[in-house]
């Protein structure tokens, strides 16, 4: 069979969630394949086949469609009209699997899966980012296969949609493996190089849906305020989470990290004292098994698809009720045997979601065609 992957979400220099997503698949197909052939499309006038990242070998190849890589009124139109459709019909595609978006290339004979990781827009009126729901209403039926990552997000598909639910597949994610327990050292390192010398609840995200204003404001009304510090892993609005901080009176206690690498984020999850993550909607929530790899107790929400992936290993609270946020922070800064079984809980719970596994979900849709 062979099988085409959009690949060219990997083609950027800033890690996404959408690329470790891509990423994941990619390589859990790369590392279980055995027959099928895998072309790995980017889109580049000027960057060649070298130049792209992602795996070769073992059927998997690369090729750069010339399509510019920036955005431009027509380039959708273009690339699913035109460039797409050719290029698969030339190379005999038989499954053309595109990891996020709302369209999909106008090819009858090619086997359509999409990936739909969430529905922001409109199930919490997310306006940062917002998806483009028109184009979802005239792309879903046409569909072969809808993958979503949750439970959570097929219901929001069914509710939201008239899609037939036979057409939608739930595949859960993973969590990379660089993602597990720092050694003393690294833990030591990450401290000194941030200036960590007090304990710390850790929190990552900027954009609103990750609920900074609540997790600020919980921390600022929880009674241990002032034996730990927030750290929030944060890359926009830093001024306004500034703000906030300071009309709370706890700028002193809370420290925003910007443009943290891949190997700083595992080093503070190991580091933290308890993840906090109270998030107002996720599709998956891939950052609570990340914490939980990395050996870190999570407070996360009681909200879409957070207790799907959390089960019992992680103190579930309501986002939008500070008090409840700010009760969690106090039960995990005073009570160790409390956060010593939410760690133990993690360690088993996040052994439940595996790249391979989803790796092994995707080959049984794409063997549908």
């Amino acid at each position: 069979m062979k099988i085409c992957l959009e690949a060219q979400s990997l083609n950027h220099t800033r890690r996404s969630g959408l690329m470790t997503y891509t990423e994941g698949l990619i390589n859990s197909l790369y590392h279980q394949n055995k027959t099928d052939d895998y072309t790995l499309a980017y889109f580049s006038l000027k960057r060649k086949v070298a130049d792209m990242p992602g795996p070769t070998g073992n059927g998997f190849h690369k090729n750069v469609l010339k399509v510019p890589d920036w955005d431009f009124p027509l380039h959708t139109k273009i690339l699913n009209s035109i460039i797409l459709p050719r290029f698969l019909r030339d190379n005999k595609i038989d499954v053309f699997h595109r990891p996020s978006g709302y369209n999909m290339p106008e090819s009858r004979k090619v086997f359509k899966v999409l990936t739909v990781h969430d529905l922001r827009t409109l199930t919490i009126g997310d306006k940062k980012w917002t998806q483009n729901i028109d184009h979802y209403h005239a792309t879903l039926n046409k569909l072969d296969v809808c993958v979503v990552v949750s439970e959570c997000t097929k219901r929001d598909l069914l509710e939201h949609f008239h899609i037939d639910e036979k057409k939608i597949k739930v595949a859960y994610l993973a969590a990379d493996e660089r993602f597990r327990r720092s050694s003393d050292q690294a833990i030591a390192a990450i401290r000194e190089k941030y200036n960590l010398h007090e304990k710390f609840f850790l929190s990552v995200g900027s954009v609103p849906r990750k609920n900074i204003e609540g997790i600020i404001r919980g921390f600022a009304g929880a009674k241990v305020r002032n034996d730990y510090i927030l750290i929030l892993s944060c890359n926009q609005d830093i001024e306004k989470y500034t703000q906030w901080a300071e009309s709370l009176n706890i700028s002193s206690r809370v420290r925003i990290l910007q443009q943290l690498s891949d190997q700083d984020m595992v080093d503070l999850y190991s580091a933290c004292h308890c993840f906090l993550f109270p998030s107002l909607y996720e599709g998956f929530g891939l950052p609570i098994v990340e914490a939980m790899q990395c050996g870190a107790p999570v407070i996360t929400s009681n909200r879409s698809s957070c207790p799907e992936v959390a089960g019992d290993a992680a103190l579930l609270v309501d986002p939008r009720n500070v008090n409840e946020i700010s009760e969690a922070v106090d039960q995990m800064g005073t009570n160790e045997s409390l956060r010593e079984e939410f760690i133990r809980r993690g360690s088993i719970r996040c052994k439940q979601f595996h790249w391979k596994n989803y790796g092994i979900e995707m080959k049984k849709i794409y063997d549908l065609a």
